[in-house]
Order: C-alpha cells, then sequence, then structure tokens
C-alpha cells in the first residue's frame, strides 16, 4: 500500500517535512508565559519555550493556591498558609513534601534536586530550587520564588 508525502494542514496543503534527530531527542516545549500580562509584540498571550516555559510553569504552580485555579482544584502548593508560622525542621519537612508532590504530579519533566526555605524580613516565605530537566544530560537550573 502507498504512503502518502502531503500533508494537510488547516486546509492548505504542504509537503512532509523531514524530521531532525536532534530535534526527536531533545523536543522543543512552547506554551503560553504567566502570569498572563499586554506584551507590545505578541498582544495579551505572550508565548515561552524550553527552560523559560519550564520556569514559568514552576513559578506558577509554588506561587497557586489549591483550589484557586478553575477546574484544577488540587493544583498549586498552597503555601501561604504557612507564612506566619514558625520556620522549624517539621515546617520545613512540610513545605518540602507539599512542594515536590506537586512538581511530581504537574510537572513530570523536572526533578528537584535541592530545596531551601527562607522566612524574608517583610514575613514571605521564599522558595529556592535546584532543579534539573529529566532525559537531558546537563540542563540544570534554579529558581527563586517569593510568596
Amino acid at each position: 500500500m502507498p504512503t502518502s508525502t502531503i500533508v494537510r494542514k488547516h486546509g492548505t496543503v504542504s509537503p512532509r517535512q523531514a524530521l531532525d534527530p536532534v530535534t526527536l531527542k531533545t523536543p522543543k516545549l512552547t506554551g503560553l508565559n504567566y502570569p498572563i500580562s499586554t506584551n507590545p509584540e505578541n498582544g495579551y498571550f505572550s508565548k515561552n519555550s524550553n527552560l523559560n516555559l519550564i520556569k514559568s510553569n514552576l513559578n506558577s504552580l509554588i506561587r497557586t493556591e489549591r483550589g484557586e485555579r478553575f477546574m484544577r482544584p488540587d493544583y498549586g502548593c498552597s503555601l501561604r498558609r504557612f507564612i506566619m508560622e514558625p520556620l522549624d525542621e517539621s515546617l520545613f519537612a512540610i513545605i518540602r513534601e507539599e512542594v515536590t508532590l506537586a512538581v511530581r504530579k504537574y510537572l513530570k519533566t523536572v526533578s528537584v534536586q535541592k530545596l531551601q526555605v527562607f522566612d524574608t524580613e517583610t514575613s514571605q516565605l521564599k522558595v529556592n530550587l535546584f532543579c534539573s530537566v529529566r532525559d537531558s544530560v546537563s540542563t540544570a537550573f534554579n529558581i527563586g520564588v517569593t510568596v
């Protein structure tokens, strides 16, 4: 049975593009930039890709309270409830568990290597994450999120 070399895309006929083997090993991730804000070049819905997209999603995940996201009641970390609590070992263990479970569930491409929690002078929590991208040889990054 002969195979077609033409792919229909949005009503126009275009030739099938050859897949680059490098692209198959390291796929390009694209998505919306959070928080949504106006961008003079792209309007309201600006896009992010690869590592910037992962950092943006991680920031959004940590700063979101559970029940705050529409149609996803268990999305987020609910860290605001710990703001006025004394930061001791038991609270640190709870925060670490909260963050690592949320990352493991919603950002499967990210692996948390190290987590630090600080109490700032303005009664906020600062969470520093040292992460790496799964299925990637040398993509490691750190991100600091203030709640």
